[in-house]
């Protein structure tokens, strides 16, 4: 019981880190110039170059992926306790 505690709260940290620079990569991408642009300036967002943060976002985003898939899998019984609630 209480190793699994510790694993849910090791997820649930996870994630939140996941989730913080799957977000922070997006907000620098969203604002980046094109590719051509961003190399011919030198552009960074957070000392990332364009690329870095397109690879950094990507490996985040499966990492946060992978955890979610996880994380729903350790608290199956939760969830399906508030499917029911939703159905009454």
């Amino acid at each position: 019981m209480k190793n699994t505690i510790k694993i849910k709260a090791i997820i649930s940290s996870s994630l939140i880190v996941s989730f913080l620079i799957t977000t922070l990569t997006g907000i620098g991408l969203y604002f980046a110039p094109s590719e051509r642009i961003a190399r011919a300036t030198n552009w960074t967002f957070l000392s990332f170059s364009k690329t870095s943060l397109e690879n950094v976002h990507t490996i985040f985003g499966f990492i946060m992926a992978a955890l979610i898939i996880i994380h729903f899998l350790l608290n199956y019984k939760l969830f399906k306790g508030e499917i029911k609630a939703l159905n009454k």
